[in-house]
């Protein structure tokens, strides 16, 4: 399994967060939450860890909200075709 480094970038390095497709920042996503899991960063850096995890959550929640919604349009469609 490929590991992200987003946990241990200085702030404002890297892709920035608008930049990331939804499977890099699932990526990211999934390596902060393995990280938080074993419990072996301090303090400080357990609060970085968990607000970039916000970002990627709402970032991945976000992209899924308008998947979803170009689907429901074309479904729509196809149903009002003859």
């Amino acid at each position: 399994m490929r590991r992200s480094t987003c946990a241990s970038r200085p702030e404002g390095s890297g892709p920035r967060l608008t930049e990331l497709s939804f499977e890099e920042a699932q990526q990211q996503l999934e390596a902060i939450v393995e990280r938080l899991e074993r419990g072996d960063a301090g303090v400080d850096e357990l609060t970085k860890l968990w607000e970039r995890g916000e970002e990627l959550y709402r970032h991945c929640a976000a992209k899924l909200e308008s998947v979803q919604g170009k689907i429901e349009e074309l479904r729509a469609l196809g149903q009002s075709e003859p």
